[in-house]
């Protein structure tokens, strides 16, 4: 899992290093909704904190791009197991993608996204907490629209973990620049 993670992160630096100088450079800041669930034989919970995200990515062509995120959680939801009330986030996330995409018309764009995603949740009550990272496929799509040659408003699902019981997902809206 740490390799996974070092590999996300010298992916995201070098997107934003290669494209410091293209004209092809975008980025895209939004806020995120999230669910996390967790379902084992032993425990089962749900919960749905925030989360800020954003993204670097460069054109690849006029219908394939590479990006790379990073999503940092906004505060923590609460859940009651057995009788303890527990509080759990999403403490952040970094992922790369690579993102197809179709153009309808001037304005309007269909998306989808397909990489992997480092996420880190944390759960806490009293004076107890536990942490954990998992890596897994991410995948989603969305949608854009160009109000501007430069400015847009985003929407998109992304599926960000599945894996060994734990789900987190999530919609989030934004606004997206090109450079």
């Amino acid at each position: 899992m740490k390799h996974t993670t070092r590999m996300l992160a010298v992916a995201a630096a070098s997107l934003t290093a290669l494209g410091a100088h293209a004209q092809g450079v975008y980025g895209e800041l939004g806020y995120s909704s999230l669910e996390y669930e967790e379902n084992s034989p032993a425990f089962r919970s749900t919960i749905k904190p925030g989360m800020v995200r954003g993204i670097v990515g460069y054109e690849l062509s006029p219908n394939l791009a590479a990006e790379a995120m990073l999503g940092l959680g906004m505060g923590s939801d609460d859940v009651r197991v057995g009788g303890v009330t527990v509080k759990g986030k999403v403490d952040n996330m970094v992922g790369a993608f690579i993102k197809p995409k179709f153009k309808i018309g001037e304005s309007f764009e269909l998306f989808g996204r397909l990489g992997a995603t480092s996420t880190k949740v944390s759960a806490s009550s009293g004076g107890f907490s536990v942490s954990d990272r998992g890596t897994g496929l991410a995948y989603g799509g969305g949608a854009s629209y160009a109000f501007t040659p430069r400015l847009s408003l985003n929407a998109d699902y992304m599926n960000y973990y599945d894996r060994k019981g734990v789900k987190v997902d999530g919609i989030t809206v934004g606004m997206g620049l090109r450079f």
